[in-house]
């Protein structure tokens, strides 16, 4: 209360316009200190000075609010552990320059025991401390540089040191600790910085310039403080600015370092993108019956879930048919039969089987090549297709031999019928590359009929009837007789 009846007395003796009252309604509460500190130091200086003293010490510690404030905005933002550490070396510099500008602008030689002369060393420790913080985690010396990262721990200590003797020791002694350590720190501090740019770190030039600022701010500080530099006046303002200095240029190191990751992760992106882009226009060329089929697409999500969709179907279709022809596989005609069967029975009909293989195919691969050969299946393949219903089934399980699965029969005539269709269309004459080829063709037939009857007992008995009738192929051309099929 003594402090601020002086401050008022002060006022109202240099005659100004303004009194306690309009002060105090005048300056937000965030300026009672300095406004007392003002009051203090009316009887030693003119007003003019005390009054840009204050402009210049609100000013540095406004400023360095705002960049902690940004600070903290962009540690929530991008949850990067450098901003949280940076706005502890901005509050650690804020509280300093707070405290050297009311210390030493307003109210010199101010007593021991003072909160400013306290938070003064206080300030500029917490401060030292965060920025050997910050230079280990940004310019990642821990991996990049062993030995300045080991001396960044040192001065982590020391700065650590200097922060509890801010109160336990007495008079100017923790001041006189913190500016012997903050010049060697701030030499230190440009040196890890030049490295850093070195390796290229983004930012690193900023930093440089930012603590080589702080290294002459740290022996202005020094200076004032062994008596060579009187600590008021030009030389106070000297080191508030470069220390102000200092904190903007680490923020803008800060994000400039985000905006490079932020490329890089764009960057990044678009090469995804790119990649993502090659594949959909491999996917188009070899598959062109999928983008035929679709007369445009709304979106590139869309688009790949129809191409996976269409490389499943056509795996399903390597799995269970006949890559040379198209027919079914042994796989497929054995789940074909069984599901032939169960329909059958319910149904109250039959299902039948026809087993036919190429006589003297072998011979025909031998004297003209494979590649007629695989023309010749694939010409009996299209030709059995054609004369069966669309429930039927045509399968290719070996190499000249094909197998027909008629569901809805009720006797062996309608198995005869087929055999007669598949006898026809077999005789008719094949040309490939100028050459004609008659084929010939020895048949078996199975059809369901008891509870015991299976994929595997209606082929095994068609097998054996087509053997039988390849046998017996000579008599029947001895007798003149045409192809005929065995069956049972």
């Amino acid at each position: 209360m003594d402090v601020v009846a002086q401050a008022v007395d002060a006022m109202d003796q240099g005659h100004t316009a303004f009194d306690a009252a309009r002060l105090r309604l005048a300056l937000p509460a965030a300026l009672t200190l300095p406004l007392t500190a003002f009051a203090q130091g009316e009887a030693q200086a003119g007003t003019g000075e005390l009054l840009a003293n204050l402009i210049a010490t609100v000013f540095y510690v406004g400023f360095t609010a705002a960049l902690l404030l940004n600070s903290l905005m962009q540690f929530l933002a991008n949850r990067d552990r450098s901003y949280l550490v940076y706005a502890g070396f901005a509050s650690g510099a804020g509280l300093g320059l707070l405290a050297v500008g009311l210390l030493h602008g307003f109210a010199p030689g101010a007593s021991d025991g003072n909160w400013i002369a306290t938070a003064e060393p206080f300030g500029l420790a917490l401060a030292g401390l965060c920025a050997a913080l910050f230079n280990r985690e940004y310019l990642r010396t821990a991996t990049l540089s062993p030995r300045f990262d080991l001396a960044l721990k040192v001065f982590t200590a020391l700065f650590g040191i200097a922060l509890a003797g801010a109160f336990v020791l007495p008079g100017d002694y923790p001041n006189r600790l913190v500016a012997g350590i903050s010049p060697a720190f701030a030499l230190l501090a440009t040196a890890c910085a030049v490295h850093g740019r070195q390796q290229k770190l983004p930012g690193a030039t900023l930093l440089i310039a930012g603590w080589a600022a702080m290294f002459v701010g740290a022996l202005l500080f020094l200076a004032t403080h062994i008596g060579l530099l009187r600590p008021a006046g030009l030389p106070i303002h000297a080191i508030q600015l470069a220390w102000a200095f200092g904190v903007l240029t680490m923020s803008l190191a800060l994000a400039e370092r985000t905006g490079s990751s932020w490329r890089e992760r764009a960057a990044r992106h678009a090469d995804e993108v790119a990649s993502f882009e090659h594949s959909i226009e491999s996917l188009q060329a070899s598959e062109q019956f999928l983008t035929q089929g679709m007369a445009q697409r709304s979106q590139e999500i869309e688009s790949l879930t129809h191409r996976l969709q269409e490389s499943e179907q056509r795996f399903q279709q390597m799995a269970h048919h006949d890559p040379l022809t198209g027919l079914a596989n042994q796989l497929l005609l054995t789940d074909r039969i069984d599901q032939g069967i169960i329909r059958a029975k319910r149904h109250n009909t039959r299902i039948g089987v026809v087993m036919l293989d190429l006589d003297e195919f072998s011979s025909i691969n031998d004297s003209y090549g494979q590649d007629v050969g695989d023309e010749i299946l694939r010409c009996v393949a299209q030709r059995l297709r054609s004369i069966v219903r669309e429930q039927d089934t045509v399968a290719r399980p070996e190499n000249d031999q094909f197998v027909i699965v008629l569901e809805e029969v009720f006797d062996t005539e309608d198995l005869q019928r087929v055999a007669n269709a598949v006898t026809l269309v077999a005789g008719e004459a094949i040309q490939i590359e100028g050459q004609t080829f008659m084929l010939d063709v020895s048949m078996g037939s199975a059809i369901s009929g008891n509870e015991g009857s299976n994929a595997v007992s209606l082929l095994k008995q068609a097998g054996k009837l087509m053997r039988r009738a390849k046998e017996g192929k000579r008599l029947n051309r001895q007798h003149g007789s045409t192809r005929s099929i065995a069956r049972a």
